[in-house]
């Protein structure tokens, strides 16, 4: 059973409003009942918001993993309780339009991440042969990354992907 705690959902937060993310799983033995995960989820936003008062915390309590994790922080990707390994580039790409959903990223600003090697005799594919293996990657999720005919891709949330951005402290 896993408790998804704090969980963000892209662009709820306002600069003001820290949130704070932490995704707890507990092993399903048959020795944890619902209740228990309750009262750990309530311990842990009481703890978080001693921490960060003023943080917005969300609880989540479900049955299973999140399907797909985006880890931005630890630049780590988990798929159905497996981690997927994606190339430096990949993971620029990716993160870059995880950032900015909904919004049509330009090949020309991928390329800069990492896939701007040129080949002129070959053309420039770079960014669509990455985008290619992270959708691969992303297996029944490789629709999140949308072509966005003549303007480039776009990440398109879905409700089964939990992203974990970095946390920014205000300094006093």
């Amino acid at each position: 059973m896993t408790t998804d705690h704090l969980e963000r959902t892209p662009g709820t937060a306002s600069v003001d409003e820290p949130e704070l993310v932490l995704i707890v799983q507990v092993s399903d033995t048959g020795a944890v009942n619902p209740g228990d995960l309750a009262a750990l989820a309530d311990a842990l936003r009481e703890t978080a918001t001693g921490l960060l008062p003023g943080a917005r915390t969300h609880t989540l309590l479900s049955p299973g993993p999140a399907p797909l994790v985006v880890d931005l922080p630890a630049r780590g990707l988990v798929l159905d309780g497996s981690r997927v390994e994606l190339s430096h580039t990949e993971f620029e790409i990716f993160s870059y339009l995880v950032d900015r959903p909904h919004t049509a990223v330009p090949r020309s600003t991928l390329r800069t991440l990492g896939a701007g090697y040129i080949d002129p005799e070959r053309g420039n594919r770079s960014v669509d042969v990455h985008v290619s293996r992270i959708r691969s990657k992303l297996g029944r999720f490789g629709d999140i990354v949308t072509t966005v005919r003549g303007a480039g891709y776009r990440f398109d949330p879905d409700a089964r992907v939990h992203v974990v951005t970095p946390l920014h402290r205000r300094s006093a």
